[in-house]
């Protein structure tokens, strides 16, 4: 260990009066002998009466041998007894006197080993030659069979084992050793400590880094141990024989790692020490990283795609979020993306994903972080379902055990702002998660206590043409600009069918709104056909993120299917639509499509009953479109505000039904109990008829 006082050079500097000058400055008087060895420049200001030793201040300074470590430039405490240590000795002079034995950390090689010293060691092999020990998993020694005597030495066993002989060629001579109530003083290699961001510089050596261990992987081979400090991160990879190394220190402990400089697809450290590092060593080390994550968690703000009144004033919410994403990233914590399984839902749920892959690339050690720590996941419904949440948590919670993983940070896209949400949202709650809502459905105010950030325009004077897809992509730029998303936004705008300001999103996608009317379909015809299952790479290739001429294939062809099944669905439902006027104005279209509709096939009830609902609105400007099943409504309205949350609620107060659901004013959907769908429907008609 380096000297404190003198950092390891042997000597110090140190001030005191001028005995030219008697401490005065002043050249009144002085010696000539001296005069050879001054300068030009001190001889001059002895001719101005200012004394040249010490240029007028009356200190001089020299250098003096170290006190503390009388020159050798090491000093230390002992192993023992903690008392200080002068030169390069491990033990006071006090307990070098006593029985002790000496314990090699794995950073010591062959240079670290002394002769004469006893060292503890572990029986690795019996052989007609003799024992083999292990000093450390670096080091071995042969105890000849001549030296073995009596003993009956096993495989595994703890033994003491007196260093008799080093060979040329590195083999280590060793002899048994026997000694009661001897102290164990550990050896470790004396090497620099060096930031993650510098282990470039350091390739082939050993190094000692501190940092916070971020996440854990079990593999075949290594543990391999996520670190992180202020300027960085690495991988620290562990070999332990497929077991799990050092299994005393888990996710979020600060360690110092002593290890090997490698490069494979990036640079790792192979471990030889890991220690878990406390009190207040650990706590500065933990406040560095820390602050540094704020500083880099803080979003890349460069400005909306389009102006608007609405996302300024959400602005402040959607910066917290973006934080709040990147900072997770940082911190190797997972992340849960979950959306609607529409065009909106996805051009959203893709955008945040697209953002934060790219960051995972940019900054994780682990070329595989990216298909662990970022989950994009689809409802088939518009709210998060308790068949979802317990898909999503039993797979983290595995994570968990299996990986050491956080708890995840839970992003709900287009759904999460209505009571019906809550149930699931709670479930994750009880785990630590974190949940955040970026939706354009009316938002209920009893969700709010369960989310940590909420970004809906509703809550800042806006609508539903804000779409989840548009929220999503200005947040997702926030995140990582370098990620190119306006095609997303636009297809989200189509996709939804927004109006307003919004339709500039169109303008900045660079292709017509018919091509981006097929994007929008043919991601919800492969969608449909992809049930629960994200598909990045299919959901990628028609959001153009791959080669562009396949994706002109596959959109077209897909749109083309997805026309002709809707044609083929709305030709026979329009048959079976029956339409009314209601009292007060309101046109009410209602159609069956259990009994009008194949069922298992593309357009699924909602989307039947939109493209109905699309066809009618040409003919009639007040029209409210009603799609039931057996157990469900799918809601559309023109012209007709019909603030279906507040329906919903009313109707779960009036009609003892199980009824749920929700949506934003316009659009929506609702569930009841098959027995009382008449009453229901019944019920329904008669609060639009009044509106």
């Amino acid at each position: 260990m380096k000297c404190e006082k003198c950092g390891g050079k042997g000597y110090i500097e140190i001030e005191e009066t001028c005995k030219t000058c008697g401490g005065t400055g002043k050249a009144k008087s002085f010696d000539p002998k001296i005069t050879a060895e001054l300068t030009k420049e001190q001889l001059e200001l002895f001719m101005k009466g200012i004394c040249g030793v010490c240029k007028g201040t009356g200190k001089v300074k020299r250098l003096v041998v170290c006190p503390e470590c009388k020159g050798s430039g090491k000093a230390g405490r002992c192993k023992i007894c903690g008392a200080k240590v002068i030169g390069n000795h491990d033990l006071c002079p006090n307990c070098r006197r006593k029985p002790h034995a000496y314990l090699l950390k794995n950073s010591c090689g062959i240079e670290d080993v002394r002769l004469n010293r006893v060292y503890i060691g572990k029986v690795s092999a019996i052989t007609d030659i003799g024992a083999f020990v292990n000093l450390n998993k670096r080091l071995r020694g042969l105890i000849h069979k001549r030296n073995l005597g009596n003993s009956n030495l096993k495989e595994d066993d703890t033994v003491l084992v007196k260093v008799t002989n080093i060979r040329p060629t590195g083999e280590i001579d060793l002899a048994l050793e026997k000694m009661d109530d001897y102290a164990v003083v550990e050896i470790s290699k004396d090497v620099p400590t060096v930031k993650i961001a510098e282990l470039e510089r350091h390739l082939g050596k050993m190094v000692e880094i501190r940092g916070k261990v971020t996440h854990v992987k079990l593999t075949g081979g290594p543990t391999v141990f996520t670190i992180i400090d202020e300027t960085g991160a690495v991988n620290a990879v562990a070999f332990e024989g497929g077991e799990r190394a050092y299994p005393e220190i888990d996710v979020d402990d600060i360690v110092a790692v002593v290890g090997i400089v490698k490069r494979r697809e990036k640079i790792q450290i192979e471990v030889l020490e890991m220690e878990k590092l406390l009190g207040e060593e650990a706590y500065k080390i933990q406040k560095a990283i820390q602050e540094e994550l704020d500083r880099r968690s803080e979003p890349i703000f460069t400005g909306f795609l389009i102006e608007s009144e609405i996302l300024d004033r959400l602005k402040p919410e959607m910066m917290l979020v973006a934080k709040e994403l990147r900072k997770a990233v940082f911190e190797s914590r997972p992340i849960i993306i979950r959306h609607h399984w529409d065009a909106d839902g996805v051009c959203g749920g893709v955008a945040l994903e697209k953002a934060l892959i790219d960051l995972v690339e940019k900054f994780h050690p682990d070329p595989e972080a990216k298909y662990y720590l970022i989950r994009r996941r689809v409802s088939r419904a518009p709210f998060y379902e308790l068949e979802d949440v317990v898909k999503d948590l039993d797979e983290a919670l595995e994570d968990i055990d299996r990986h050491g993983d956080k708890v995840p940070l839970v992003v709900l896209v287009d759904n999460g702002s209505g009571v019906e949400d809550i149930p699931a949202i709670r479930q994750f709650l009880v785990f630590g998660a974190d949940v955040i809502t970026i939706d354009h459905h009316f938002p209920d105010e009893d969700v709010d206590k369960y989310l940590l950030y909420h970004v809906n325009p509703y809550k800042v004077g806006g609508d539903s043409n804000y779409t989840a897809g548009i929220l999503s992509v200005e947040i997702a730029r926030m995140i990582n600009p370098d990620v190119d998303l306006k095609l997303l936004a636009g297809v989200s705008v189509v996709g939804d069918r927004a109006e307003g300001e919004v339709e500039k999103y169109v303008e900045l996608a660079g292709l017509s709104r018919e091509k981006l009317q097929d994007i929008a379909l043919a991601i919800e015809f492969e969608g449909f056909y992809l049930r629960f299952r994200p598909s990045s790479y299919i959901m990628h290739e028609i959001l153009g993120f791959g080669r562009k001429d396949r994706q002109k294939k596959l959109v077209e062809m897909l749109s083309s299917y997805a026309k002709e099944a809707i044609e083929a669905q709305v030709k026979t439902a329009m048959e079976g639509v029956k339409v009314q006027e209601l009292p007060n104005g309101v046109v009410l279209a209602a159609l069956d499509v259990e009994n009008y509709a194949k069922k298992f096939t593309f357009p699924p009830p909602g989307k039947l009953t939109g493209e109905v609902h699309d066809r009618l609105k040409q003919k009639y400007e007040r029209i409210v479109t009603i799609g039931y099943g057996p157990d469900f409504a799918v809601i559309r309205s023109e012209g007709v505000e019909l603030d279906i949350p507040r329906l919903v609620r009313e109707l779960q107060e009036e009609v003892n039904a199980g009824v749920e659901g929700g949506g934003h004013l316009v659009v929506g959907s609702i569930k009841f109990i098959p027995a009382k769908r008449k009453e229901v429907l019944a019920r329904l008609a008669s609060k639009i008829g009044s509106i």
